[in-house]
């Protein structure tokens, strides 16, 4: 439901989020956004796992719930050698990627880019394509029939899996199967279910970056909300809704300014409360159903429509414009940026002088635990191009350049991937962490097709590690209420939720977000509901059950 872009994770991961590289995943990490996995097993042996080398500091939080990850508080000190061999000797690598911005400087120009070449004893010959023509261009790519060798795969678009299905990607199966993929270390340091849950018709045709079961969470601003009646730590909606009242009567915070219960409207904050679980679940009966039709989504809706009406959010909270919101806030929905990065919760704290901040554990409406789906275990993807297959020597060669760009946090090549040159492009803090050098910025960028790899935990920056005890116990409640989808690993067995799935999104977030300021009426709910599934989502229904009646 909600989508971060590249420039708000880079923002929120600082200097390292466990299986998320500087680069991040387009997808969302949120509980209803997720990529299109394949549809069904495997009939080969899924690649072997083996474990990046270990780091040089120990997790201070570990857990065996299922969701929760080590968390570390204090950044590496020491890098290890993650490759193996240099990648290439000579030759050009081609890739079709994603550039946020604009482009990096020329490579004549540019001595990330040179030092880059050299260190993969390759030329690498980005193409960059801006974010909103992506799919045009990636279209025109098909077309053409000249398909670079490594193309950032958004797997929930349409058009690039339409690439896959046309034969443009070379299959992987059988060269990455089993201990083969051991011959490329860093590519190997995915766990089998991250491989199984990004096939398509059960085949490899995307090599798969990690991404953490839980990425979000509420933060709260206790100096506010210990104001309440119900004071910081309320236990269902109806003391939640206190809470976030008593707040917004507040007016202004001690500094003199203006603050509300909730200053922006995040869908998946509520989804949680009111324990809706997935887009597409299974009911009691075994029947598949839309969260929609639930009888939780209307309680949602009504409670949220109540509080619109008493109050609690700010009037602009429904902005898609982040500059139109200068307000403070009793709740905030925020990612885990907020341990993670530099900008995190001691950063807020300085920004906003008397404030105190704090991890917030959600409750569920009723009064037990809150509803947390787990995210998708993969997120952005890179394929190889088809003719590749052609050259085994070359084929080897771009896959040793994508492993190579692939190195886990930890280990020297990661370091100069992600961050440049030491003294140009970042300098080590008193931490030990990596800072960016702002004025030499610009050179950097020129990869977007590397994949993250390594252990998939929390690294905390070491400035929030006052933070850290709150941030395990959050998540770990986060972790015992959460869910795996019932549709993991089938999403794109519906043809039609890839060709209308963005459409009908747009619709619903267009209706619900009426109901919630007055627009439009809960008592619409049966006949939006109606139109939803007439307007594809019935057909989403039929081919979802097939899919899982076949997987069975």
């Amino acid at each position: 439901m909600v989508e971060l872009s590249r420039r708000t994770l880079l923002r929120a991961v600082g200097f390292g989020a466990g299986g998320l590289a500087a680069g991040g995943a387009l997808t969302a990490c949120s509980d209803n956004a997720s990529p299109a996995p394949g549809d069904g097993g495997a009939d080969f042996q899924l690649p072997t796992y083996r474990a990046a080398p270990a780091l040089d500091i120990k997790p201070s939080f570990t857990s065996d719930t299922p969701g929760m990850l080590p968390i570390y508080t204090e950044a590496v000190q020491s890098y290890f050698k993650s490759a193996v061999r240099q990648p290439g000797a000579g030759g050009t690598v081609t890739s079709f990627q994603l550039t946020w911005g604009d482009p990096p400087k020329p490579v004549d120009k540019n001595p990330y880019w040179a030092e880059l070449n050299q260190r993969l004893g390759v030329s690498f010959q980005p193409q960059f394509v801006p974010q909103p023509v992506y799919d045009e261009k990636f279209s025109t790519m098909l077309a053409s029939g000249e398909v670079p060798d490594l193309v950032f795969m958004n797997d929930q678009s349409a058009v690039n899996l339409q690439g896959i299905r046309d034969g443009a990607f070379l299959d992987l199966s059988e060269l990455l199967a089993g201990d083969k993929i051991l011959r490329w270390p860093n590519l190997a340091a995915r766990q089998e279910h991250i491989w199984k849950a990004s096939l398509k018709d059960g085949r490899i045709y995307q090599v798969p970056s990690l991404v953490p079961p839980i990425t979000n969470f509420p933060i709260i601003r206790t100096d506010l909300a210990g104001q309440s009646g119900v004071g910081a730590a309320p236990s269902d909606a109806d003391q939640l809704l206190i809470m976030l009242k008593d707040v917004s009567a507040l007016g202004k915070d001690s500094e003199g300014r203006v603050v509300y219960g909730v200053n922006k409207y995040e869908p998946i904050m509520w989804r949680r409360l009111f324990k809706i679980g997935a887009d597409w679940q299974l009911d009691e009966s075994g029947k598949l159903v839309h969260s929609i039709e639930t009888e939780n989504f209307r309680l949602m809706l009504e409670w949220l429509a109540k509080a619109w009406q008493e109050g609690v959010f700010d009037p602009v909270a429904m902005t898609t414009n982040a500059a139109d919101i200068v307000s403070g806030t009793g709740l905030e929905w925020q990612s885990h940026g907020m341990f993670l990065g530099a900008a995190g919760m001691a950063q807020k704290e300085a920004d906003l002088p008397g404030a105190k901040v704090d991890f917030f554990d959600l409750p569920g409406f009723d009064g037990t635990g809150q509803v947390v789906v787990q995210n998708i275990p993969y997120g952005r993807s890179t394929c190889l191009s088809h003719q590749l297959g052609e050259d085994e020597s070359r084929l080897h060669q771009v896959l040793d350049v994508l492993d190579y760009l692939s190195a886990p946090y930890g280990s020297e090549e990661n370091l100069f991937v992600q961050n440049g040159i030491e003294g140009r492009h970042y300098d080590f803090d008193k931490f030990g962490v990596p800072v960016q050098n702002t004025k030499n910025v610009t050179e950097l960028g020129v990869q977007y097709v590397a994949v993250d790899s390594g252990e998939l935990s929390w690294r905390g920056h070491p400035s929030n590690k006052p933070w850290a005890e709150s941030f395990a116990k959050t998540m770990e409640s986060a972790a015992q209420q959460s869910i795996v989808r019932d549709l993991e690993g089938l999403e794109s067995a519906s043809e039609t939720f890839v060709r209308k799935g963005n459409q009908l999104m747009e619709q619903l977030n267009d209706f619900e977000r009426g109901v919630v300021t007055g627009r439009e009426s809960v008592e619409n709910l049966g006949s939006f509901v109606s139109g939803y599934l007439s307007a594809g989502g019935e057909q989403i229904r039929t081919e979802y059950a097939k899919a899982l009646d076949e997987a069975k």
